[in-house]
């Protein structure tokens, strides 16, 4: 009896392999995809250490994140793997999200009833107490422009800048820009950072009549909570992805820095160092899921400037074992870019299953436009500095910390940073163009776990479509002698 076309699709899938060269959360998620169809996965890792950007420590006994510390929820994505992994019932829901803003010392709620900083009513009480009345009646002018022709104008800062004045751009919208995605407004795409604020603009005749708009279209819908974490940390969600991977016998290698991939016909040469000397793998995919410097050095092309810059940060973790105050302020941002310019966030008030006597808290520094200025302090005197501000901003006692540690972080630019989807579609059209060839990681999808879990899953999709079913990247099939063929099975 001949061989059906299911059995020859399970024994073409196991001959095929992919080689994954990085094992952060995109390289791990891309595996997965890849080996739960049966395709043989070998995941290579230049560090000793599994997770990428998601990764914990203890902090004076305290178990803290250090890097990312939950996800946002608007596309499903990263909901979807975590109940597939079988963490759903380690969900937490965040416990508190207020946001507050300092300036000149006083700390003030954020106004709610702003878009992306742009306020729908400029004389509302929370705006004037932060940009003063002068500041409010420059905005009220907004009102007295004419509107502004669709997708007109896509730099968010010269935007409300004509619009509404420097006092709403400095006070209210460039604290949020730089505190949320590390970008000045200038950088910024309109489309990018509030969907449909153009058109509205154009239909409302004012900027702040447009922002209201849009938050009265969004009460009509309301939607699920922003972000959630696990139990435990964004950790587990790398635990579980390597069990898992462990399960489908993916072969996973730490230590092993890939220097040069190399196609020779339809395979691949994966040239990686180790402490034994230079190996090579063999494999009929590779997926990119490095840091963007290092993928740079491995595709056959090149890759768009914007996309390979990076943003530096310092990121301090302090403890105290100070009990939460009526009204904590979860996060905060401040105005001034060039003096103390920080964000400080309370991990403590900002989750549902903290630990109420303990307080955690992780102040950032640093912003796409400037250095940080921790950059040239030793860890002792950025820890000082942090505490400073932590008791400033967050109300902690500074003599209170009775933990510390100081990270520095490289990320890519936030994906609402103008220009950066076009960017970004070139280099999608250039990846299509080379066979047996994926790219993944948060410089090219944006940085969150969402965005990265969501694009990971996409591009696993496409490759092992390819391998599994002979469509090359740019739409032809192989021919008749292809293993899955129908027209070679007979009954």
């Amino acid at each position: 009896m001949a061989e059906s076309a299911f059995e020859k699709l399970v024994e073409h899938a196991r001959s095929e392999h992919v080689v994954v060269v990085g094992a952060g959360i995109a390289g791990l998620v891309a595996a997965l995809e890849c080996a739960k169809v049966g395709l043989r996965v070998t995941v290579v890792e230049a560090s000793e250490r599994l997770g990428g950007a998601i990764a914990r420590a203890e902090l004076a006994g305290v178990p803290v994140d250090l890097g990312a510390t939950g996800w946002a929820t608007r596309n499903g994505a990263v909901d979807a793997l975590v109940t597939e992994l079988g963490l759903a019932d380690a969900v937490v829901e965040p416990a508190n999200a207020d946001v507050w803003v300092a300036v000149s010392g006083a700390v003030s709620p954020y106004p709610a009833e702003t878009v992306a900083g742009v306020p729908a009513n400029p004389w509302d009480p929370a705006v004037r107490r932060i940009i003063g009345w002068a500041g409010t009646w420059r905005a009220y002018l907004d009102r007295l422009r004419p509107p502004l022709t669709i997708g007109q104008e896509r730099n968010f800062g010269t935007l409300v800048r004509r619009r509404m004045g420097t006092q709403i751009l400095g006070r209210l919208v460039a604290p949020l820009t730089r505190g949320r995605y590390g970008l000045a407004p200038d950088a910024v795409d309109v489309s990018a950072i509030a969907p449909g604020l153009s058109s509205a603009l154009t239909r409302t005749g004012s900027l702040a009549a447009a922002a209201g708009e849009l938050l009265t279209v969004a009460q009509d819908h309301p939607s699920e909570p922003p972000i959630r974490s696990l139990e435990g940390g964004p950790t587990r969600l790398v635990d579980a992805l390597v069990a898992r991977l462990g399960d489908y016998g993916v072969s996973v290698k730490t230590e092993m820095r890939v220097s040069r991939l190399s196609a020779q016909g339809e395979f691949w040469t994966v040239t990686a160092e180790t402490a034994e000397g230079p190996q090579e793998l063999t494999a009929d995919a590779v997926i990119v899921a490095t840091e963007a410097a290092a993928a740079a050095s491995l595709v056959p092309f090149s890759v768009p400037d914007l996309l390979t810059r990076e943003l530096v940060q310092d990121v301090v973790t302090l403890v105290a074992p100070a009990p939460a105050p009526e009204r904590p302020r979860t996060t905060v941002f401040t105005v001034n870019p060039t003096r103390d310019p920080v964000t400080a966030s309370d991990e403590t008030a900002r989750w549902s299953n903290a630990d109420p006597g303990v307080r955690v808290a992780r102040l950032t520094y640093g912003h796409l436009d400037s250095a940080a200025p921790t950059a040239a302090l030793s860890d002792d005197d950025t820890v000082i500095a942090a505490a400073r501000h932590a008791e400033v901003l967050l109300g902690i006692p500074a003599d209170a910390v009775i933990g510390a540690r100081r990270d520095r972080w490289v990320q890519p630019p936030s994906a609402v940073m103008l220009g950066r989807d076009e960017a970004a579609g070139a280099l999608r059209a250039r990846v299509r163009k080379v066979r047996g060839l994926g790219l993944v990681g948060a410089w090219v999808a944006g940085p969150g776990l969402a965005r990265v879990i969501a694009h990971a899953r996409e591009e696993a999709e496409r490759l092992r479509v390819n391998l599994l079913w002979g469509t090359h990247a740019d739409g032809v099939t192989l021919g008749e002698d292809h293993p899955l063929d129908k027209r070679e099975e007979t009954p």
